[in-house]
């Protein structure tokens, strides 16, 4: 099975960065994926640990569109496959609403904005010359002056199903996350419309999924900490109209109410336990592999077992991870 490993944005140190890397290498994980939000710059991450491995594919997971025009993800794309030619993977997304105030800044039309970037972005990686006046982007007269040295796969993330029908359309791969097994399915049904409304085939595009996941034998700890990272999940527009169409609508709403008068444990505690065993991998090693293979099962093809997003994960917790997922 090909499996990925997700390093969250959070700043660990660099050593364990390279320690992971290296021990995921050894044990066949096909690929790491490396995001951002407010921590680490995934760009420079993913080019520091391609100078330190050998063979495994790293990817961005995920650049955020709105922090960088195409000119230059085009130029951070082409020179992380200059360290390493063919083991680069480009994962673009529209993050969150949330996630572009923290940065001071808009967050508008996410499909239309997409689908120009991504048009715009495999002119520039082609080598034109690009002048364009488009709805959101007006590069004049800029060419790359880095050849490819080989393709360079893209990689849209999707929860929603407008997302998810443009990654067919036009990615090559797509990113899920945050979403049950169950609902795997309805995802790539929308991915296949897209892809036929371009003319493609849907096998063509590969289908990847954050999965959130905890190797323990403490399932009352773990609750806790999964659920006060769910909770600001929970405020995050992407994710609420998702988590709506699962059927957290009702928990959503209380939820809310308890976050937008103060009270963060009682958003925690309104999380029942069966959502949270819905959006998290979590128990023994053997628990862990059977619940993934659900997602495997549904359709997933790449699954990225990732650690959630929380400065309480540590060099144990991922190891655990490895070792569960080694093969």
């Amino acid at each position: 099975m090909r499996i990925g490993l997700g390093i969250p944005p959070l700043g660990f140190p660099f050593a364990l960065c390279t320690t992971l890397v290296r021990q995921a290498e050894e044990r066949g994980f096909e690929s790491i994926w490396i995001g951002e939000a407010w921590g680490t710059e995934t760009c420079t991450l993913v080019g520091a640990l391609l100078a330190r491995s050998q063979r495994i594919v790293i990817g961005t997971g995920i650049l955020s569109l709105y922090l960088r025009p195409p000119t230059l993800t085009a130029m951070q794309a082409a020179t992380l496959q200059l360290i390493a030619p063919g083991r680069v993977r480009l994962g673009l997304g529209v993050s969150t609403r949330n996630i572009n105030t923290f940065h001071g800044l808009l967050w508008d039309y996410p499909v239309s904005r997409t689908r120009e970037y991504v048009a715009l972005l495999r002119r520039l990686l082609a080598g034109e010359r690009v002048t364009y006046q488009g709805r959101f982007y007006q590069p004049h007269g800029f060419q790359l002056g880095i050849p490819l040295l080989a393709p360079l796969p893209l990689y849209l993330a999707a929860v929603n199903p407008r997302m998810l029908r443009l990654a067919g359309e036009i990615a090559d791969g797509v990113l899920l996350a945050w979403l049950p097994a169950s609902q795997v399915s309805r995802s790539i049904a929308e991915i296949a419309r897209g892809a036929e409304t371009a003319g493609r085939a849907p096998s063509a595009i590969d289908i990847g999924c954050y999965i959130h996941t905890v190797v323990t034998q403490d399932r009352k700890r773990t609750l806790k900490l999964l659920r006060r990272v769910l909770v600001g999940y929970c405020q995050a527009n992407t994710y609420i109209e998702g988590f709506r169409r699962f059927g957290y609508g009702d928990i959503l709403d209380e939820v809310h109410d308890r976050w937008r008068i103060g009270d963060r444990a009682g958003a925690e505690a309104a999380i029942p336990e069966r959502m949270v065993e819905d959006l998290y991998v979590f128990g023994t090693a053997a628990e862990c592999r059977a619940h993934i293979d659900r997602f495997v099962q549904a359709g997933v093809q790449l699954p990225v077992v990732a650690l959630p997003p929380s400065s309480r994960m540590s060099e144990k917790d991922f190891l655990a991870l490895m070792g569960a997922f080694g093969q």
